[in-house]
């Protein structure tokens, strides 16, 4: 791997070069083809349909950094490729979907796309603490995903998708049993939601979220119709009553610690003594999987504002709006952590 002295260290991790060099690797497939036989520039080219000179000096760039073990054939003068370990994340079956991620030709991720260009304007949010979506769109990012049916679809989607890996594990590792109504708070167009409460026959849900997603939520969430009431609000304003557990899932993180505050006091405000909010988030502190945290905190500070936080972070947000921290459970889902607040009794 690059790692091998502090001049090339830098050079391979400022160079503009290496991002760029791995997503063209991950839009070819490179890491599959190998993976079926295809190791020279050759003949990997020839599958690619790229120029075999020019892939050739990717492949040699990608290699240095470690996607590739790079060999000198003797015999027929051509370097040939093995997978490594690093590599291997970037095959199209691996289970963190990088690849997909990655691929700047993927009809799947606009919203990704849209990313780009805040993330490019990184100095000016660190200069200013502020974020800088609007700078590189021309609106918020709220309001951006509204003038774009296409790009505010494709990030539903994209949280539909935690959703999936999301469920059955916190379905397992909670006791929904003690349950009787969850109020999903913010919960996106209901996929979290269906599958929570498919899962549990005798639970009862309430989704809150704008006007502009209920109406496909509705849709989503027809086969649990008679159990799930679809309530159209925000939660800057007061939420609905009645609910024993409100969950908060990957919402927080959108949101600066004056603003996460509001939310969490909402849903404090709405709940009896003793009731509790469920709150999952990726925790910065949570041991596992530490750059893809810091890049999230990172992508929260340019795009919202918002950020991602430690467990102490969430406990001191808790305390301030009469919540206690009582329980905290990790996911194996990287970095992710679901985190429980009971309200505190009144004196």
């Amino acid at each position: 791997m690059f790692r091998q002295d502090p001049l090339n260290t830098i050079l391979a991790l400022g160079s503009g070069f290496t991002p760029t060099a791995v997503r063209v690797t991950a839009t070819l497939r490179l890491p599959d083809l190998v993976e079926q036989g295809h190791r020279t520039a050759a003949a990997l080219a020839a599958e690619t349909g790229t120029d075999e000179q020019s892939l050739g000096r990717v492949l040699h760039y990608v290699s240095l950094l470690g996607l590739f073990e790079e060999t000198m054939d003797t015999a027929s003068r051509q370097r040939t490729y093995e997978l490594t370990d690093v590599g291997r994340v970037l095959l199209g079956d691996h289970p963190s979907n990088l690849r997909r991620w990655l691929d700047y030709e993927d009809p799947s991720r606009p919203m990704e796309a849209r990313f780009e260009p805040a993330v490019g304007r990184l100095m000016d949010a660190v200069r200013t603490g502020l974020p800088v979506y609007e700078q590189a769109h021309g609106r918020p990012f709220w309001k951006d995903l509204e003038a774009h049916p296409d790009i505010e679809k494709s990030f539903n989607t994209g949280i539909a998708r935690i959703a999936d890996r999301l469920v059955p594990e916190l379905a397992r590792i909670y006791d929904w049993a003690s349950v009787g109504h969850v109020v999903d708070v913010g919960g996106g167009n209901g996929s979290l939601l269906l599958k929570l409460l498919t899962e549990h026959p005798a639970l009862r849900g309430t989704l809150l979220e704008l006007p502009s997603v209920i109406d496909e939520a509705a849709g989503i969430t027809a086969p649990v119709a008679d159990r799930c009431e679809l309530v159209a609000g925000s939660f800057f304003e007061p939420v609905p009553t009645g609910g024993d557990v409100y969950l908060i899932a990957n919402t927080l993180h959108n949101w600066s610690d004056r603003d996460a505050a509001r939310i969490l006091g909402r849903c404090s405000a709405a709940l009896a003594p003793g009731g509790r909010v469920v709150v999952v988030e990726r925790l910065l502190d949570s041991g596992k999987d530490p750059v893809m945290a810091s890049y999230a905190d990172l992508l929260m500070l340019v795009l919202l504002g918002g950020r991602e936080r430690s467990m102490d972070d969430l406990r001191d947000i808790g305390a301030g709006v009469g919540l206690t921290l009582t329980d905290a459970r990790k996911f194996e889902l990287p970095g992710h952590w679901l985190v429980e607040y009971t309200k505190e009794e009144t004196r």
